[in-house]
């Protein structure tokens, strides 16, 4: 598992990057940090052996919440705490009262320092409470006490039965001691540094009326209009017409396009069509051209291809249709999982609108609104920040600050489909789009490494290096981009470069492979045994059942005069590779030697 930084200047590991990709792509997909477990509470028996009760249920907090901050406070001033909750998923905060009948006594105490060496709030006091026939109670006083939360800055201490109390002794954050007296239970007081006398505070009872309300889901059938910040390009694909012939989707220049998803077994989807042909001559006036493609046939078991023709026949469909294909739903589909947190399975209707320039700006979930479509045309025009305000689901505005301006989650999001888009094989599209980012993000590693591989996969070697580099000028320990240079120069013959940053890319990600296999490569090949020896008992803690790697190491040992060292790795990689060709034949030779010493 890949650990969390210790300090905020360390550098962050290609390692570490990756795994936050990974929880970040998993949160996107609607998994739950929690692992939906329930929420716990747990009660203190007071009883010698320190054990805990859990009362999860009878409290009513277990939920299956995705819950993050905690915290406690006497919410309603009766004396004891109650809680409050917010979630990552909706309800996004909850509070529960404490309503337990109880007859035990409390007190409640606010601190205020007066310096210079204690803090006005008092951060860091330690209290003690002096009660008859009892420990003493003590508690600090915190700035936080639980993840991205701060309870009541008022300590709260349950007295139980004890109805009488001593003394109050303060140690201030500064080190004096201070003694107050004169404090009577189920009161509340203010306790100032340096005035050795409490003043009480007065506090009514506060009304809290609670009610369950049940969680308004939405409908199945609902719709959704989802304006996007980031525009992510629409790739060149193909759409079968109903003649089962192969034709790319129309992506007139100058013109924006209403792709839309439907079936023939879908009651909205029939509606959605009625109202583009309705509405056709009037959205092709407003620049928008209407293609309508068919997921029927696309699934084992559903509607069938000859259903969508039947419909598209019966509604007579002015606009471009067809029959989608695997292809481009599943592009679409990545598309809305880039953008959207809850990474959902498309629904039909769907539709998508692309802009005059080839980008997607707008997704419509569920049946759309004509109206909607005519007045998003123009939702791709003005600024990043004019479009992010657009598409912000509640009315509002934005901060006139750079750090907001640049926009850091365009970037992102932009990046991420980019990277996306070069593992997909839409080699050209992912150039453009990294080139897009390097413009609008020039200090920015990652888009310069992306754009060098795809240089190599265009057989552009000299722009590819020259993007590496200008990379590793950002970022010299950007790992991808060091093991990719490395194994660029290594294939031009550039040795002792190729080993240097080979070398830092492994420093960067210890768990990189590919960069050890070739490194390990030039180091046998260059007779380094002792150097080549290290990266692969490093290799094998990473993948202790490589037959490779234990070769490898037998070869680099026996070079090396250890020979019954050899013997041991050579045995492993057969025991793992039985028959392995290099290690049969390697062993066979040094039990040879090793006998002829004897």
């Amino acid at each position: 598992m890949s650990h969390s930084l210790n300090e905020v200047g360390e550098a962050k590991t290609s390692e570490l990057e990756r795994a936050n990709a990974t929880f970040g792509s998993m949160m996107r997909r609607g998994r739950s940090y929690s692992g939906r477990e329930r929420n716990c509470v747990f009660l203190n028996t007071a009883k010698p052996n320190g054990s805990f009760a859990n009362i999860s249920a009878a409290s009513g907090i277990d939920l299956p919440d995705d819950g993050r901050a905690l915290v406690t406070t006497d919410w309603d001033h009766d004396g004891d705490l109650d809680v409050w909750i917010s979630n990552r998923n909706a309800p996004r905060l909850r509070f529960f009262r404490n309503d337990v009948p109880s007859n035990h006594h409390h007190l409640t105490l606010r601190l205020q320092g007066t310096g210079p060496t204690t803090n006005r709030d008092a951060i860091g006091a330690r209290v003690e409470v002096v009660v008859g026939g009892s420990q003493p109670l003590i508690k600090t006083l915190r700035a936080g006490e639980s993840f991205l939360s701060q309870s009541s800055k008022a300590l709260h201490f349950g007295l139980g039965g004890s109805d009488s109390i001593k003394s109050v002794n303060v140690r201030w954050p500064g080190g004096e001691s201070e003694t107050f007296t004169g404090i009577t239970v189920n009161q509340r007081y203010q306790l100032v540094q340096g005035s050795g006398t409490p003043l009480s505070i007065e506090k009514e009872k506060r009304q809290t009326s609670i009610s369950p309300e049940p969680i308004d889901l939405p409908s199945p059938e609902s719709t959704s209009r989802i304006p996007l910040a980031t525009l992510l390009p629409m790739a060149n694909l193909d759409y079968q017409t109903f003649n089962g012939d192969v034709e790319p989707i129309p992506n007139d220049k100058g013109k924006a396009h209403l792709l839309s998803l439907w079936a023939s077994w879908c009651p909205p989807c029939e509606e959605e069509l009625k109202d583009l042909t309705a509405r056709y001559q009037e959205l092709r006036r407003a620049g928008i051209e209407v293609i309508a493609l068919a997921v029927d046939g696309l699934e084992e078991g559903g509607s069938s291809a000859p259903d969508a023709q039947k419909m598209a026949k019966r509604l007579k469909l002015p606009f471009t249709s067809g029959r989608a294909t695997n292809e481009l739903v599943s592009y679409l589909q990545s598309v809305h999982d880039y953008q959207i947190t809850g990474a959902e399975t498309l629904p039909v209707p769907v539709s998508f609108l692309v802009d005059a320039n080839g980008k997607i700006a707008v997704i419509y979930k569920g049946r759309l609104n004509p109206d909607d479509v005519i007045t998003d045309v123009d939702h791709s025009q003005g600024t990043p920040l004019e479009r992010f305000a657009r598409s912000a689901p509640l009315p509002g505005r934005t901060l006139p600050i750079p750090t907001v301006s640049r926009h850091r989650n365009q970037y992102e999001a932009q990046y991420r489909f980019a990277t996306f888009l070069q593992q997909r094989g839409y080699t050209a599209l992912a150039r453009s789009e990294n080139l897009s980012l390097i413009k609008s993000f020039p200090e920015n590693a990652g888009p310069h490494n992306n754009l060098g591989i795809s240089y190599i996969r265009s057989k552009e070697f000299d722009l590819a290096e020259a993007s590496f580099r200008e990379a590793l000028r950002i970022s010299p320990d950007h790992g991808k981009a060091n093991a990719n240079l490395g194994t660029l120069l290594a294939q031009q013959g550039k040795i002792p470069e190729a080993l240097d940053h080979l070398q830092l890319a492994i420093k960067s990600n210890p768990q990189d492979k590919k960069s050890m296999s070739i490194l390990v490569r030039i180091l046998l090949k260059m007779e380094r045994w002792p150097e080549a020896q290290s990266i692969l008992e490093k290799a094998l803690t990473i993948d202790p059942d490589s037959a490779n790697t234990h070769v490898n190491l037998g070869f680099a040992l026996a070079k090396q005069g250890q020979l019954p060292l050899a013997v041991t790795h050579f045995e492993k990689a057969l025991k793992i590779q039985p028959g392995h060709p290099d290690a049969q034949r390697n062993l066979t030779a040094i039990r040879r030697v090793m006998n002829r010493e004897r």
